[in-house]
């Protein structure tokens, strides 16, 4: 399945379900409960009737009306937890330390910063170094506490893409507080649809990538990971219990601003890109606060 959510001004939410057959997103927004129950683990027969549905045509269904919706944020519910990791690609670990570790780094994303509109994301007051990292995010379908690799493989609901934006300065040069320069609103922008697992058989084969005014700054495969995602999300379970609606996102390849000779980075009016030929492709334009 694949989903993606949309908001209007009033901050009212619309479900969209995507039928290949008739090309377009249905409106599901009234049946918000049986499609998160048919994600989970025990959602299989509900998940199977819901299948069976698309591949006829939804006939019954309405077209989602995009007039005066904006896309918004591919989660299906708001996470208690957003844990990032770091390093967990080699060369933007030798581009931001320079070194290769074997095991990633973990911190937390306010889940404040989490987009109501893809189509932009500020620059805040005061910001000096604004940065993109591109990476595939992982929606968690189950309760997780210290997990195996397939155990946290089954609990897997979906998959889509986070751009962790960060302020440098923020996160760097003040006693290396890096939950603090990556948490400003619009900061975690996920989109722009939600894939449910069963559509990415391997996630571990995805192609990512990002642009900025349409020049090439990031291009990497998540098979370039230091750990398999599953194996990174129980890895995270070592360390903390994850919940249903959770989200892990499983870092960033090399090509960030920081990692540039000068560093380069983003400004009022830049076009943000990040995409994966699987999960599709946001398009941010950076806007001053």
């Amino acid at each position: 399945m694949r989903l993606q959510y949309y908001v209007d001004e009033e901050g009212e939410s619309t479900i969209g379900l995507w039928v290949p057959k008739r090309g377009c997103f249905i409106d599901v927004t009234a049946q918000d409960e049986q499609l998160w129950a048919a994600m989970l683990p025990g959602g299989k027969k509900l998940r199977k009737e819901i299948e069976t549905w698309i591949a006829k045509g939804a006939e019954d269904g309405v077209p989602v009306d995009m007039k005066g919706l904006a896309v918004s944020s591919a989660l299906h519910v708001q996470p208690c937890s957003l844990v990032c990791l770091g390093k967990t690609y080699a060369d933007h670990a030798k581009e931001f330390s320079g070194d290769a570790p074997t095991e990633p780094s973990i911190f937390m994303k306010a889940t404040s910063a989490i987009s109501s509109d893809l189509s932009y994301v500020l620059n805040p007051t005061g910001a000096r170094k604004l940065d993109y990292e591109v990476e595939l995010a992982v929606i968690i379908g189950d309760t997780l506490h210290r997990a195996s690799e397939a155990e946290a493989r089954r609990a897997i609901v979906g998959y889509t893409l986070m751009c962790d934006y960060s302020e440098r300065a923020w996160q760097l040069e003040h006693a290396g507080q890096w939950t603090m320069g990556k948490s400003y609103d619009t900061f975690a922008p996920f989109g722009p649809v939600l894939v449910t697992k069963d559509e990415i058989p391997n996630p571990d084969n995805l192609a990512l990538e990002l642009r900025v005014n349409g020049e090439l700054r990031q291009q990497a495969n998540t098979s370039q990971l230091i750990m398999p995602v599953a194996q990174l999300v129980a890895y995270v379970s070592q360390f903390m219990t994850l919940n249903p609606g959770d989200v892990v996102s499983t870092g960033t390849p090399g090509g960030v601003g920081m990692g540039m000779t000068p560093p380069r980075y983003l400004k009022p009016g830049d076009t943000v890109e990040f995409s994966c030929s699987a999960i599709g492709r946001v398009t941010q334009t950076v806007e001053e606060e």
